[in-house]
Formats: C-alpha cells, structure tokens, sequence
C-alpha cells in the first residue's frame, strides 16, 4: 500500500547543528565553584561538586550516571574507575575517574559503600528532573545561560578536542562515540586508561577554579 505522506516535503534537519549555546572553559570552572561554595542548600554541595565533575570529566550521559551504584566504583591498574553498566546502544565501559573528581566524589560518598551512587536524602534513586534543577539553580546564581545536562557532554568533547594535545580517536573513545558524524569513526582498539582526556581537563578546570576562588572579594579582603 503507497504511503500518501512519500510526496510530502520535509524540512532538512542538520545533525551537527545545536541552538542551545555551550559553556566556554572557564564558565565551566564558574559553575562547579558554585555547586561547591554557593549552592543554596549548604548540606547538598558536596554532591552537586561531585556530580558535575563526574558528568564533565568523565564525559557521561547522565541517565549511565545515575544508574551507577558505589558498588560500580572500582579500581584497575592504578586508575579509579565507575563500571558503567547502561550505555546508549548497552555495553559495559570502564571509565576512568580523574584525580579532582575521584577527592569530590569520595568526600560526598563519605565512607558509603553501598546504595545509588547519587541519591536523595532517603536513599533514593536520584532522577533527572532533580539533574535539571540544579543545573538551572547553579546557572542562575553563576549567572550563566540556563543548561540542562545533556549539554554537558558536548561541552566535554568540545573542549578536550580544542586542547593542543587533542588526539580525536582517544576524545572519541572517552566520549563513546560510535558514529563519524559526532567525533569521528568509532575506534575499536583496546582504550587505554592513562589515555583519557578527562585528567588534563580535570587539571585545567583546577587551576582555573583556584584561580577564580583567588579572585574574589573575600580573598582580596584577607589579604589586604
């Protein structure tokens, strides 16, 4: 049977086009001193810190993210690592946790050994509504364009692809990416732990937050 909608013209969509604007680096950097010195509930810093730096430096979708468990937190060859047990597409990947972002998470976890990896005050499973308001929250008061955390990883990949050092193979594994249209060919090669871009990003996010936190009124008033 002929489908009468064949005929029908429809609009070109181009998929390497996005109209929601990214975060440069240091609006990065921005953000997580929010979550980590300003969000508006002191007791839920330390997961906000941690969750943002687990989204950006490992370069996660966030509904892999709150599907973890601590149970998940492992350890390989001199890398702390999140097993990740639902990616696009299924699949488990290892995916390795930088130096900053691992102190973040082991501060919020506080000794818990077991559970959600990022849950309520309960205990519950932490949903991506909750994801959503935060973000908002922390942008209003960083006083950045609003974001919610699917953009996230596209500010990952853009910005480890922008560094001197970029290698788009090794970007395109950390980000796991399977299709040329995002970052390039999918590489099938063994991933190299020491080869994720999150450590020099985590690294540069430091010293950019440092510095942001050197530059404020309250730092300038102690030292005067």
């Amino acid at each position: 049977m002929k489908n009468p909608f064949d005929a029908v013209q429809r609009p070109y969509l181009d998929p390497d086009y996005s109209p929601t604007p990214g975060y440069t680096e240091q609006e990065w950097a921005t953000l997580v001193v929010t979550a980590r010195d300003h969000h508006r509930v002191a007791a839920y810093r330390k997961r906000a810190y941690a969750l943002l730096l687990m989204l950006y430096t490992c370069c996660l979708r966030i509904d892999s993210l709150l599907a973890a468990r601590v149970e998940d937190i492992g350890y390989d060859r001199g890398h702390r690592v999140l097993l990740l047990k639902k990616m696009k597409g299924g699949g488990r990947k290892k995916k390795p946790i930088p130096p900053v972002t691992w102190d973040a998470l082991e501060e919020y976890l506080g000794g818990r050994v077991t559970g959600w990896l990022f849950c309520t005050a309960s205990g519950g499973q932490l949903d991506e509504p909750a994801v959503w308001r935060l973000l908002q929250s922390l942008a209003k008061r960083a006083g950045l364009p609003l974001r919610g955390p699917h953009g996230v990883k596209g500010d990952a990949v853009t910005h480890a692809l922008a560094k001197k050092d970029a290698r788009p193979d090794k970007v395109q594994s950390w980000a796991d990416h399977k299709d040329s249209r995002t970052t390039q060919r999918y590489n099938r090669r063994k991933e190299l732990l020491d080869d994720s871009p999150g450590y020099s990003l985590a690294a540069d996010l430091v010293a950019a937050a440092v510095q942001l936190r050197a530059e404020a009124p309250e730092s300038r008033e102690r030292t005067s």
